[in-house]
């Protein structure tokens, strides 16, 4: 799954900021990234979300910021076109924000250094909590219904001063990550990336997802890492272990159970790797979850 460049206030050369609505069946859009930051609250559906190296379970009730130039895309999970009632939807709201053109409204030095910190800090993706998320979705939505220009652009002032003062988020991606995602790259990401997400529950041979990407498999591992900065079977992995968690909090089955209905092949591999992700156990993961 290739990120692609997208030009989203294309045309509109003096806007800071735009708003995108959806409200479909699923989300449907490949890996990308775009100089304008992206906060999206999504309303309805569910999936795997990837933002630069990270990889996590996406739901109901989520916002998260997106900074300038950092490659994402939310992906409904196959489970989610299987087990979704037909009236389900994918329902979001995101705001656009060209972080230059936006500096560019502010005239004197000391009013915008600590807008320029948050989008630097944004370059690594942000996940807010239940605090903060209640109270910039206010507002966000109340932008969304908003007919006058002049309240779209108060909302949006509003908006950054709640993100510039929030302590109440997580840092998604690691520390070092860099977009090394060129615009030459051909479609093979989305095609290895959309695979995975659909398949990760079963076997997946690396000369399977090798032919998927139309390369050789010690090509493949080059061209892979290269990429995400890991290797293919840690980030088979990762998705794997975003998985069982889901199923840790929203169901009973046994551990032993979830470690197979995840693809993993064994429960010893399933433990190994979790604790490697999580840094506890699969039990102790649950009972935290249970006294939290």
């Amino acid at each position: 799954m290739k990120p692609v460049f997208a030009k989203i206030l294309d045309g509109k050369i003096n806007d800071a900021y735009g708003l995108k609505l959806v409200d479909a069946p699923y989300f449907s859009t490949d890996f990308h990234f775009h100089e304008e930051c992206q906060l999206t609250y999504t309303l309805e559906s569910e999936g795997r979300v990837m933002i630069g190296d990270s990889i996590a379970n996406f739901g109901n009730d989520e916002l998260i910021f997106v900074g300038s130039n950092l490659p994402h895309v939310w992906h409904n999970s196959k489970q989610y076109f299987d087990d979704a009632p037909k009236s389900a939807h994918a329902r979001s709201v995101s705001l656009f924000i060209h972080p230059e053109k936006m500096l560019a409204v502010f005239k004197e030095p000391e009013n915008i250094q600590r807008i320029k910190n948050f989008f630097q800090l944004a370059r690594r993706g942000m996940k807010f909590g239940i605090i903060a998320k209640r109270e910039v979705t206010q507002v966000l939505l109340r932008i969304a219904a908003e007919m006058e220009e002049i309240g779209r652009l108060i909302g949006v002032l509003e908006i950054l001063k709640l993100l510039c003062n929030t302590k109440d988020y997580q840092l998604l991606t690691s520390p070092g990550y860099t977009n090394n995602y060129q615009l030459k790259d051909n479609d093979r990401m989305d095609k290895i990336l959309k695979y995975v997400f659909d398949n990760f529950n079963k076997d997946i041979l690396l000369s399977q997802v090798a032919e998927v990407s139309n390369m050789n498999k010690q090509a493949f591992c080059r061209y892979f890492k290269n990429r995400t900065g890991k290797t293919f079977v840690i980030f088979l992995n990762e998705v794997r272990i975003g998985h069982a968690c889901k199923l840790i909090a929203e169901t009973d089955q046994q551990i032993s159970e979830l470690a197979y209905t995840s693809g993993f092949n064994s429960l010893s591999n399933f433990n190994k790797f979790f604790k490697m992700a999580k840094g506890i156990t699969p039990k102790e993961y649950k009972k935290m979850l249970v006294n939290s």
